[in-house]
Order: structure tokens, then C-alpha cells, then sequence
């Protein structure tokens, strides 16, 4: 299976003996922006999970029940 060393399936087989053709500097180029596009769909589902659970922290935090306790608590 050539420089990976490991069993990949025939569609990547495929990719890879392609990108071997490619002078170092297009490897490097293909492989930042892979790794980018990895980092940023990461990063975008992680900012929608934070959104979620900022939006369900607010609606627990503000209800009635906390609204007694905070007007008993003095402000600073």
C-alpha cells in the first residue's frame, strides 16, 4: 500500500497514488488545506454545541424560582 503502511480503502489508494505524483510543495499544500478543512468543520460544530448549550443554560437560569433567590442576593 505504498508510503502508508496501512490498509486504506481503494478510494484512497487511489487518491494517494495521485497526490504522489505531486511535487513536495503541492503535498504540502493539499495537506495544509485538508487539515484546515478538518479544523474548521470541527470548530463550526463546536460553536453550534456552545450556542445549544448557552441557550439552555440562559432558559434555566432564567425562571422564576432563581428570580426569588437573586433579589435576595446583594449586587456588589
Amino acid at each position: 500500500m505504498g508510503a502508508t503502511g496501512e490498509a486504506v480503502s481503494p478510494r484512497v489508494a487511489e487518491i494517494f497514488e495521485k497526490v504522489e505524483q505531486l511535487t513536495s510543495t503541492e503535498r504540502l499544500t493539499l495537506a495544509k488545506l485538508l487539515l484546515e478543512s478538518v479544523l474548521t468543520a470541527e470548530s463550526e460544530e463546536e460553536t453550534d454545541w456552545t450556542a445549544m448549550s448557552l441557550s439552555t443554560f440562559q432558559r434555566d437560569w432564567n425562571n422564576a424560582e432563581d428570580a426569588i433567590y437573586d433579589n435576595c442576593v446583594p449586587t456588589r
